[in-house]
């Protein structure tokens, strides 16, 4: 970042990290790609699609929302599209994926395991999981 856009970030109070974001933003999206109709933040997480006319496409094409039935970008969808993990999961697998993000530590999840082993649905499920097991097996093979 030169010395003068420092200079400006300083003086319009924003860190100088923020603006270095905001002109990569920017340049990944040419004035006459621009949606007015979407959010910065849209425009944001859509710019990591690498290919351009891909990305150009993609936002013209918001998603229907489950929730309202209206065809608009949210966050959340935005960071579907580009396979980001989403602040509130919808689909099993989000959640899954968020609960294995909350549960990284070895303490919380043994707490966490415990804790659903105590409903007999999920204890039963769990016993008949043969994944689990068979992952042990192997595990046993390999040795340590």
């Amino acid at each position: 970042m030169t010395d003068a856009l420092r200079m400006f970030a300083e003086d319009i109070g924003v860190a100088p990290d923020t603006m270095k974001n905001w002109r990569w933003v920017a340049s990944r999206w040419p004035a006459e790609q621009r949606r007015v109709e979407v959010p910065f933040h849209i425009h944001r997480v859509l710019a990591s699609i690498a290919d351009a006319d891909r990305r150009f496409a993609v936002i013209g094409e918001p998603p229907v929302l489950t929730r309202t039935g209206e065809r608009r970008w949210s966050e959340d969808e935005a960071k579907r599209q580009v396979g980001w993990q989403v602040t509130r999961p919808e689909t099993v697998q989000e959640k899954v994926i968020a609960v294995h993000e909350l549960v990284a530590d070895d303490e919380v999840a043994t707490r966490v395991a415990t804790d659903l082993l105590r409903r007999p649905k999920v204890a039963f499920k769990a016993a008949g999981d043969t994944t689990a097991q068979e992952k042990d097996r192997c595990s046993a093979r390999a040795g340590p």
